[in-house]
C-alpha cells in the first residue's frame, strides 16, 4: 500500500467515525424526542432538549453530509488510484468541517452555555475532521508527480 493510501485509508476511518456519530445524532433529532435523551447520551451530549438549527434542521444533519460524502470520496481513492483532485477535495471538506464544528463547539459552549452529559457531540465532529484534514494533506503529499491534474 502506498503512502498516500494510507493516509486515505486513516481519513476513511475519521469519516467512518464521523458517519457513525452524526447518524446517530441525526436519528435521534429527526425521529426520537432529542439526541439529549439517546442511548449514549452518557458518552455524547448534544447540550439538552433545546436543538442547535440551520436553515431549520439540526446541524447534525449537515455534519453527516459532509462526513458521507468525505466517506464516499475516500472510498473511491482507495479504490481506484487516487487523483490529487479528489484528494484535494477531501482537504477542502476537512477545512469546511473543521471550521463548521470549531464554529459550533464554540456557539454551543461559550455562547449558549448548554448543560451536557457527556462530551459535546461538536467536539468529537472537530477531532474527526481534524483528523480527516491531517490524513488528507498528507495523502495529498504522498502522491506521485505524475498524478497530478493538468493546468487548465
Amino acid at each position: 500500500m502506498t503512502r498516500a493510501k494510507t493516509f486515505l485509508l486513516i481519513a476513511l476511518g475519521f469519516a467512518f467515525l464521523g458517519v457513525l456519530l452524526s447518524g446517530y445524532l441525526s436519528y435521534w433529532n429527526l425521529f426520537g424526542p432529542s439526541c439529549h435523551q439517546g442511548p449514549l447520551n452518557w458518552l455524547v451530549s448534544c447540550g439538552g432538549p433545546k436543538k442547535v438549527l440551520i436553515f431549520g434542521q439540526p446541524t447534525c444533519i449537515y455534519g453527516f453530509a459532509m462526513f458521507l460524502t468525505v466517506f464516499v470520496l475516500a472510498s473511491t481513492s482507495l479504490i481506484r488510484p487516487p487523483k490529487k483532485r479528489v484528494v484535494a477535495w477531501l482537504i477542502g471538506l476537512g477545512i469546511v468541517g473543521t471550521l463548521f464544528s470549531g464554529f459550533l463547539t464554540i456557539y454551543e459552549v461559550f455562547f449558549l452555555k448548554l448543560s451536557f452529559t457527556g462530551l459535546p457531540a461538536c467536539i468529537y465532529g472537530l477531532v474527526f475532521y481534524v483528523g480527516i484534514l491531517i490524513a488528507s494533506i498528507l495523502a495529498y503529499r504522498g502522491l506521485a508527480p505524475r498524478d497530478s491534474v493538468p493546468a487548465v
